[in-house]
């Protein structure tokens, strides 16, 4: 009953419904994941190298 239960889940999901889903997942990644990628862009800014530091 359990297998049934998630297979009805999983159809339910992806069989059309994935399509109003992926903006919100994507929405919610990008919440998740924003200081990472904020803490890698600042770390690429700052430690880039610059002409008078390398001479």
């Amino acid at each position: 009953m359990n297998a049934e239960l998630l297979q009805g889940m999983i159809d339910i999901v992806f069989k059309g419904n994935m399509v109003y889903l992926s903006p919100f997942l994507f929405l919610l990644m990008v919440i998740l994941f924003s200081d990472r990628l904020i803490e890698l862009i600042y770390s690429a800014m700052r430690d880039k190298p610059t002409r008078r530091s390398r001479y």
